[in-house]
């Protein structure tokens, strides 16, 4: 079915990611605003990250278009599918990236905007590329995914004190056993793309460990987003 072309650029920006890395992001904030929120800075920064994700999984998008046409769970994304153009793709990730770049920039920290610009540089230009070649891309991605709380943390603080170290640690650790699961339950699809994994193949019951340890370790960082926003 075709999509329109604000349904095709939205799932362009794949909005589970921005939206779960908002999530962790506002957690941060909020733990490091120790119950004293300020509600326009929080906005900026949720948005201006949300804007350098979206760019970032625009790209990612464009660089993945034809190993996503091999997967059933990513076949029907906009570019895979034949919704956008590619060029199109390009100019909705530049100027994505561009505005929310700006919006930290200007309303936020530098320490909110270098963070952020470093979590979108490791996702675009390592991690994409290298996933292609080596299992061990999940650590390189880990290192992106891991960055949004710590976004949200200084931006309130204009500091990448220990807070911050261990705000990146627990997201950095956590995203091991969450990829893994989905590279356990979804091995066949990623193996007919030609992505290497760091785990065998599974045996069916392989498979449903790998499904029930995804959805244990969302109930995890739900937990944890929590636990950081009652921190008073």
């Amino acid at each position: 079915m075709k999509m329109t072309n604000a349904g095709a650029y939205y799932q362009l920006s794949k909005p589970g990611i921005v939206y779960g890395n908002a999530l962790v992001a506002a957690a941060g904030f909020w733990y490091a605003s120790s119950g004293a929120v300020n509600g326009a800075l929080l906005v900026y920064t949720l948005l201006g990250l949300s804007l350098v994700i979206a760019s970032a999984c625009a790209f990612n998008n464009y660089f993945d278009r034809d190993i996503d046409k091999k997967m059933v769970r990513t076949k029907t994304r906009p570019l895979a599918a034949g919704h956008l153009s590619n060029k199109a793709a390009l100019l909705f990730g530049t100027l994505a990236g561009l505005a929310g770049a700006a919006l930290l920039f200007f309303f936020t920290t530098l320490s909110a905007f270098s963070v952020a610009l470093l979590g979108w540089a490791v996702y675009v230009l390592w991690y994409t590329p290298l996933k292609h070649k080596t299992p061990h891309a999940l650590w390189v991605g880990a290192v992106a995914g891991a960055t949004p709380p710590v976004v949200g943390y200084a931006a309130v603080t204009n500091t990448l004190d220990l807070n911050a170290l261990w705000l990146f640690l627990f997201l950095f650790v956590w995203q091991v056993p969450h990829f893994l699961g989905i590279a356990a339950y979804r091995f066949d699809e990623y193996s007919a793309a030609g992505i290497p994994l760091l785990i065998k193949k599974p045996t069916v019951r392989g498979k449903k460990i790998g499904r029930v340890v995804f959805y244990a370790s969302l109930v995890v960082l739900l937990a944890w987003c929590g636990a950081l926003m009652l921190h008073k």
